[in-house]
């Protein structure tokens, strides 16, 4: 902190506690006007504790809040909002048959002799998305909207009020990269005119671009505070985890020789946006082969192509020297040999409503039936083995998979399509919303699969783990594949200006 620091919101000796858990110890948290503080740690560390508490969403046991040098006592985060504090949480409260006009204006519609129209509330909504450079059409029913644009709202919602504090939970989690470009913009805009900024991510790209300070908790207590100019991704990972897992982490990217081509994709086409035209590449015998490429750059099309989500390619894949057309439908592609893993666990690839065992079972349930019904003590023991493998955390098997943390339900997705022992496994996506503790462990139980033989395409838009975890990085741009790293110049400047279409970094 410099000589012109003047802080904004303190919390001091910070305590929570649920039954014989603790989830706070003695937390001490500092931000200071226009300063842009990144809140990190695995899941269970504390992160999601500490910015209820400092939002009013609930009370902590013990401590104190200071909003401007002034105590703080409130109960909801109502009451917060009423003194500048705005929590938005990852769970998004909306009102679903209204406008986008009306919900980033609810409660305070703008009117002249207490009547207001359409037209104004239009006409004020629109003013203030073009303010923070956001793009959305106003007049359209929330309800219509994607999930990240409904974020955007949300965070205008906050944006548009007197606010001082602005805490944002994983706010980027279903943002593209444009779209979390644009969000970028607006804190910086927000931070430079005074506001604070509490930014909560597990993407340590994010934190680097955005953050003034990382303030690191592990285990409910805090176990460092840093300047992020000061730091380097793997010190904070050390932070993170403890100096042992952190180290193998490390240790994963040591990549291996690969063996023959077992999988070809050759003259890849599909017209669109992005347009991909004649993409080739293959996948070898035992490697984790990576596909890298922004939001938008198609790769993420590639992979839903393999999994036969996407049934409009055209072009041709060869399998062990056997070739036949771009899969039609994910029937096909299990068929090829393919366990594709999709990037939106919830939407794509789980029943949140049905236990752990029938998920994981879910596409093995003719192996463990007969006469048309599924032996569920079969099924149970075969869970059982793969919570085991997997290290899913919970009470049993049994538990539904909708109460899981969203490192074990993906988990339980990266199983469902383990089990059926896949000669290849096609993953987009697959670290996506998981703590850094749990992207180590899909690593390292991932690297022993290409270790056993199994073929493992990678597809990122996470450049550091792209770098990380390749044995061999293709790089994608506007639907082509306009480079492949190996060895010393895989890494993740290289990978960058490839992406970007900048000269290669030396």
């Amino acid at each position: 902190m410099n000589s012109a620091f003047s802080a904004r919101l303190v919390a001091t000796d910070l305590s929570k506690r649920y039954g014989a858990h603790l989830a706070l110890r003695g937390v001490d948290f500092v931000i200071g006007r226009g300063e842009i503080v990144a809140v990190m740690g695995e899941n269970g560390a504390g992160k999601s504790t500490l910015s209820k508490i400092l939002g009013g969403a609930i009370r902590p046991d013990s401590g104190e809040l200071r909003l401007d040098d002034r105590a703080l006592h409130f109960n909801s985060p109502r009451e917060a909002l009423r003194v500048g504090i705005s929590y938005i949480p990852q769970e998004l409260a909306y009102l679903p048959n209204l406008t986008v006009a009306d919900n980033l204006l609810v409660g305070q519609w703008p009117s002249r002799a207490g009547f207001t129209s359409k037209t104004t509330v239009r006409w004020q909504a629109s003013r203030i998305a073009a303010e923070f450079g956001i793009d959305l059409d106003v007049r359209r029913p929330i309800a219509e909207l994607g999930l990240a644009d409904r974020q955007l709202v949300e965070i205008l919602k906050a944006l548009a009020r007197d606010t001082k504090v602005l805490i944002l939970d994983e706010p980027t989690a279903s943002l593209t990269s444009e779209e979390s470009a644009n969000l970028f913009r607006a804190l910086r805009r927000l931070a430079a005119t005074g506001v604070s900024v509490i930014f909560i991510s597990h993407r340590l790209d994010e934190v680097f671009e955005i953050a003034d300070r990382l303030l690191v908790l592990r285990n409910g207590e805090v176990v460092a505070s840093l300047i992020t100019a000061e730091t380097t991704p793997l010190q904070l990972i050390d932070h993170m985890l403890g100096g042992e897992v952190a180290q193998a982490e490390r240790e994963l990217g040591e990549s291996k020789p690969a063996g023959a081509p077992v999988l070809t994709v050759r003259d890849w086409s599909r017209p669109g946006l992005p347009n991909i035209a004649g993409l080739d590449f293959e996948l070898r015998a035992g490697e984790i082969l990576g596909l890298f490429g922004p939001r938008g750059s198609g790769a993420d099309l590639v992979a839903d192509g393999l999994g036969g989500r996407v049934g409009d390619f055209r072009g041709r894949v060869e399998i062990d020297g056997v070739e036949r057309a771009a899969f039609s439908n994910p029937r096909e592609s299990r068929a090829a040999g393919i366990g594709y893993v999709p990037p939106e666990r919830k939407r794509d690839g789980l029943n949140l409503e049905a236990s752990i065992s029938a998920n994981l079972s879910m596409l093995m349930t003719a192996s463990i039936s007969r006469f048309g019904f599924v032996n569920r003590f079969a099924e149970r023991r075969m869970a059982q083995e793969w919570q085991e493998t997997l290290q899913i955390r919970c009470r049993s098997v049994t538990q539904q998979v909708g109460a899981l943390s969203g490192g074990n339900q993906q988990k339980v997705l990266l199983g469902s399509r383990l089990v059926a022992r896949p000669t290849f496994l096609v993953l987009n996506e697959p670290t996506r919303g998981v703590d850094v503790g749990t992207r180590v462990q899909i690593h390292q139980y991932l690297k022993g699969e290409a270790a056993r033989g199994t073929s493992v395409l990678w597809v990122t838009s996470d450049i550091e783990e792209a770098v990380l975890v390749s044995d061999r990085l293709l790089v994608m741009r506007d639907g082509t594949v306009v480079g492949e790293l190996t060895g010393a110049a895989m890494t993740q400047a290289n990978a960058l200006a490839l992406a970007t279409g900048e000269e290669t970094a030396a």
